[in-house]
C-alpha cells in the first residue's frame, strides 16, 4: 500500500477482512443445507469467547455493518484465546480447526453456520489450544498441530489416519475433509518447551513447507512430500536469532519458486529471509532499518501479506500500536507505519492482516478485548470493538 492509494469505498475495504478465526466445539448436523447467512466473499470474524464456546461476527455487503455476535455451538470446549487454523477454499466460507480442551481436533465448516463445530479426533492427540497451523495449495490442504503433552497416551483419531506420536514431525496422516471435498494432509510438530510458540506453512504444488522458531532461538523449515509422507528440514537462521517459541510469519516470495519469512530479531527489529521452495535460505538475512531498534517486542506475534503492491508485516509495537512495515514488490524494506493509536494493544500480541485492499489489519489483547478494522486506523474509519464475552489474548488468523 502506497500513501497515494485511492481509497476504497468502505464496504470493499470491510469485505477485504476476510475471516479472524480462534476455535469451538460439539457436533456436526447430518446433511445441512448450506445458508446464504453471509456469501463466500463476505468478512466473516470467529473468536472463542471467555466462555469457550465460538462466536462470530459477519460483515453484511448489503447492510454495510457487522452483525452482532453470535456463539456457534455449545460452550466450554476450547480453552479462550487458544490458536485456530483458517482455511478459505475458493467459493467457500471458511473451515476452522483448532485442538479442543481435551486434545482432540475439531473442525467448523461456516459453510453449514446452523452446525456446530465437530470433532476430527480422539482425545488426546493433539495440545489443548496449542499452535496450529494451515495451508491451502488448490486440492490438499496441509494441517499442522502442536504434539499432545497431556499424561495420557495419544489416541487413534477417529479419521481415517493415525496420530502422529513420534518426537518428529511424522509421515502424512492423510483423511478426506468432512466439510469440503479436499484431502488434508495432518502433521504434528514436537510439543514446544515455549507454550507460546507460532507456526506457519506456507504450501505449493504437492508439498509443504512448516516455518517455526525453536527452542535455541533458530529457525528452521521442514518441508513436506505428499508422494512420500517425508519431512526435509533446513536452516532459515541460527540459534540465537530469536526469542525460542516467538511468532514467525510467512508471504509469497519476491520471486518465483521463494517465500519470504518474518520474525523479530533479538534486536527489536523484523528480521526478512528469503526460502527458496523445497530448501532452504538464499542470501542473508534482512533487517528492516526503517524503523528504530527496539520497536519490535521480542518473540512478537507477526502476520505478512503479499499483494500487486508488495508486502506488508503486520505486529503490535513496543508503544502498543498495531503497526505495518513495507516492503516493494522487489522485496526492498521501504516504510513502517502505525495504523492505529499507542496503547491500542498490548506490545507484541496477537495481529493478523490480510493480502486484499491495502491490508486491512486488526489485533487483540486489550486494553479492547478484540478489534478490527481497516488499515487506515481508527480514523475516519473508526475500528470495531468485539463484545464482552470475548478474553484477552484471543490468537486471529485471516482466511
Amino acid at each position: 500500500m502506497s500513501n497515494g492509494e485511492v481509497r476504497r469505498p468502505p464496504a470493499r475495504r470491510l469485505r477485504a477482512l476476510l475471516s479472524l478465526l480462534v476455535l469451538a466445539a460439539a457436533a456436526l448436523l447430518a446433511g445441512p443445507v448450506p445458508s446464504a447467512a453471509a456469501a463466500a466473499t463476505e468478512a466473516e470474524v470467529y473468536y472463542i469467547g471467555d466462555d469457550g464456546g465460538l462466536w462470530s461476527y459477519q460483515y453484511s455487503d448489503t447492510a454495510g455493518s457487522w452483525s452482532a455476535a453470535a456463539r456457534r455451538g455449545p460452550a466450554a470446549l476450547a480453552p479462550p484465546g487458544a490458536r485456530v487454523a483458517a482455511v478459505r477454499v475458493p467459493g467457500h466460507r471458511p473451515v476452522v480447526y483448532f485442538a479442543a480442551t481435551d486434545g482432540s481436533l475439531y473442525e467448523y465448516c461456516a459453510d453449514y453456520p446452523a452446525s456446530a463445530p465437530f470433532s476430527i479426533s480422539a482425545a488426546a492427540t493433539a495440545e489443548p489450544g496449542g499452535r496450529i497451523t494451515a495451508a491451502w495449495a488448490g486440492t490438499r490442504l496441509t494441517l499442522v498441530t502442536g504434539a499432545w503433552t497431556g499424561s495420557t497416551t495419544a489416541a487413534t483419531p477417529a479419521s481415517p489416519a493415525a496420530a502422529p506420536t513420534t518426537a518428529a514431525p511424522a509421515a502424512a496422516a492423510q483423511f478426506n475433509d468432512a466439510c469440503l471435498p479436499m484431502t488434508v494432509d495432518w502433521r504434528q510438530l514436537p510439543a514446544p518447551a515455549y507454550p507460546s510458540s507460532e507456526a506457519a506453512s506456507f504450501a505449493v504444488s504437492d508439498r509443504a513447507g512448516i516455518f517455526t522458531i525453536g527452542d535455541t532461538g533458530g529457525v528452521t523449515v521442514g518441508w513436506t512430500s505428499q508422494a512420500t509422507g517425508g519431512m526435509t528440514t533446513y536452516s532459515v537462521a541460527p540459534a540465537g536469532s530469536a526469542r525460542p517459541g516467538g511468532g514467525i510469519a510467512v508471504a509469497p516470495g519476491t520471486t518465483s519458486g521463494t517465500v519470504s519469512v518474518f520474525f523479530a530479531g533479538r534486536d527489536g527489529r523484523l528480521n526478512r529471509a528469503t526460502v527458496t521452495t523445497g530448501a532452504g535460505r538464499i542470501g542473508s538475512l534482512q533487517a528492516n532499518t526503517t524503523a528504530p531498534a527496539g520497536s519490535v517486542p521480542d518473540g512478537a506475534v507477526v502476520s505478512a501479506a503479499r499483494n500487486a503492491a508488495g508486502t506488508a508485516v503486520g505486529y503490535v509495537a513496543t508503544d502498543g500500536s498495531i503497526t505495518l512495515a513495507h516492503l516493494s514488490s522487489a522485496g526492498l524494506w521501504q516504510s513502517t507505519e502505525a495504523v492505529s493509536a499507542t496503547g491500542f494493544s498490548n506490545p507484541g500480541s496477537s495481529v493478523a492482516i490480510s493480502d486484499v485492499d491495502g491490508y486491512p489489519a486488526c489485533g487483540t489483547n486489550g486494553p479492547r478485548v478484540v478489534h478490527f478494522g481497516p488499515v487506515r486506523g481508527p480514523s475516519p474509519d473508526p475500528w470495531v470493538t468485539a463484545g464482552l464475552n470475548a478474553t484477552l489474548g484471543a490468537a486471529m488468523t485471516f482466511a
